[in-house]
């Protein structure tokens, strides 16, 4: 850090000489003692920060004799030494939502294919608040009651491959006096923001094929 600098600004400046990006800073990471790399025998207070660009870049580029890219965010994703501390705090989470009513399960009709409410947890979020919120913004539902996790990364990577999210099953349950099916304009901020959905109940015995995916543990959550 340069005298006066406070750790946003510092993380600006060097990102500037280093990559010749300009960037804005979205959030403290957390705080580690590492060992100097500068001085032998010394510990440094290094703290993380994310970061955005602060508009388009290319995928690869050279600055200052460095090669610069983007690389996919994945959980197997390294870096050299300790600066990937925190790689996974900004690993986005995702969660999926088995949401029953009695022997019925909510799902919604979009593009001609069946879904289950899901979406990506903001970073203030926890899992529980980010699920809550997909359902009621895709769905209309409020409050729903989470019963319990049905799986997590390991699992759904075991089914679906490894992806760019961390992503989390839950069964909840809502007592929600809806029609059958019922219109709803997507709330929120997200890339479904302006879109309408034809959410409803199917019967939990009837299988509906939700846009391709296999249904995931379905016992679990009482729909069969």
């Amino acid at each position: 850090m340069e005298p006066g600098e406070t750790f946003d600004q510092t993380a600006v400046r060097e990102l500037r000489e280093e990559t010749g990006l300009e960037v804005r800073v979205m959030r403290e990471l957390g705080v580690e003692e590492q060992p100097s790399w500068r001085v032998p025998g010394v510990r440094d207070e290094n703290h993380f920060l994310h970061a955005m660009p602060a508009g388009p870049t290319a995928d690869d580029w050279a600055h200052g004799g460095l090669r610069c890219r983007w690389v996919p965010l994945l959980k197997s994703t390294s870096v050299h030494g300790r600066y990937g501390a925190f790689l996974d705090a900004v690993l986005r989470k995702r969660v999926v939502a088995y949401v029953t009513r009695g022997r019925e399960l909510l799902v919604f009709d979009h593009e001609g294919k069946t879904h289950l409410p899901a979406g990506r947890i903001d970073a203030h979020e926890s899992l529980e608040e980010g699920l809550a919120r997909e359902v009621e913004e895709e769905t209309g539902v409020m409050g729903i009651r989470i019963i319990r996790e049905l799986a997590g990364p390991e699992e759904l990577a075991q089914l679906h491959g490894a992806g760019g999210n961390e992503s989390h099953a839950f069964h909840a349950v809502t007592d929600a006096g809806t029609p059958a099916e019922w219109d709803h304009a997507v709330t929120g901020s997200g890339m479904d923001s302006r879109s309408s959905f034809a959410a409803g109940g199917p019967p939990s015995t009837s299988r509906p094929s939700f846009g391709g995916s296999r249904i995931l543990c379905s016992n679990g959550c009482g729909c069969r």
